[in-house]
């Protein structure tokens, strides 16, 4: 098994985009231009997004998982994104309804069993109220640094 690359090169803060299209237009391609992903990746994200919307409401402010099968990755890999202003996620419950999502977090992994982990583990880390507060105003190397410290890539 091969270890989940957590690279400071994919973590974005203060990051201003129009939608959400661009956000993952730039994690996808910060995890391209390391050879982690496939070409194709992007394009399926934005199908599956569409069909399985990754919106999740939490205490502080809406945050999105967004992902793809596992077949467009060639490195483990996660890509952060903390916003400047929120962007429109559908939400992964309804998908009929919306979230202000202020915080991305692009999962690259190909085994099923790892994504259930670096969920429950992204979970763990949001789940107290004003955590994803604390984490929207890191600079960039403290987010690095918290995210390496807080979530097992093994």
């Amino acid at each position: 098994m091969s270890k989940i690359i957590i690279s400071e090169k994919s973590i974005f803060t203060d990051l201003e985009v129009p939608d959400k299209e661009e956000a993952l237009k730039i994690l996808s391609d910060s995890l391209l231009e390391q050879g982690f992903i496939h070409d194709d990746f992007y394009e399926s994200l934005l199908n599956r997004e569409e069909n399985f919307p990754t919106g999740l409401e939490s205490f502080d402010t809406g945050i999105a998982i967004p992902h793809t099968d596992p077949k467009h990755v060639k490195q483990d890999s996660i890509a952060v994104a903390v916003l400047e202003k929120p962007i429109i996620f559908q939400n992964m419950v309804d998908k009929n309804s919306s979230i202000n999502v202020k915080i991305i977090f692009l999962l690259s992994l190909s085994q099923s069993t790892k994504h259930l982990n670096i969920l429950r583990q992204i979970i763990e880390l949001i789940k107290e109220e004003g955590a994803l507060e604390e984490i929207s105003n890191m600079s960039k190397s403290h987010l690095y640094s918290h995210l390496i410290e807080k979530l097992s890539t093994e």
